[in-house]
């Protein structure tokens, strides 16, 4: 069961953002993705294994999803500099973003302060925005080791004009 999110609502204007890519150094915004459907992944950091996890099952599920028009987009709550290293080693497929601030983490809800597991970081978290940016799916978990479904990502995505 996902857990609620306070800040936006499904059928939400996702908001836009421009973060860097620390592999390549550009910096990547929302807007510029828009026009086709968009999975966004919110996860806590390079160092996290369970969401080394998901990504891994993103690049997995990436023919599946680019079949259905879709791209994706990764934002960690870490700074760059941490980052490069860990993704230079894993050599993701899609862009994996850096939100040293957690400005935008905070902006889509996902930020958790502190808790038990977890401190001023990102809550792992799967959006599916369709192409005029508007939110048409939300997944955020309750713990480090709850995922999204790809069966209800894939019926969102299908179900999208």
């Amino acid at each position: 069961m996902s857990r609620e999110n306070l800040v936006l609502d499904i059928g939400d204007r996702a908001p836009d953002f421009a973060l860097p890519n620390p592999r390549t150094g550009e910096i990547v915004q929302l807007s510029d993705y828009l026009g086709s459907p968009l999975l966004l992944y919110f996860a806590r950091g390079t160092w996290c294994p369970t969401c080394r996890k998901w990504m891994d099952k993103i690049r997995e599920n990436l023919a599946e999803l680019e079949a259905r028009g879709c791209t994706t987009l990764t934002i960690m709550a870490q700074g760059p500099s941490r980052m490069r290293a860990a993704l230079e080693e894993r050599d993701y497929p899609f862009p994996v973003l850096a939100d040293a601030s957690r400005t935008v983490v905070k902006e889509y809800g996902v930020y958790v302060r502190a808790n038990f597991e977890s401190i001023n970081i990102a809550r792992p978290a799967n959006f599916v925005l369709d192409g005029k940016g508007l939110i048409r799916y939300m997944h955020i978990a309750n713990v480090q080791t709850e995922y999204a479904s790809f069966d209800e990502i894939f019926s969102v995505l299908n179900g999208l004009d």
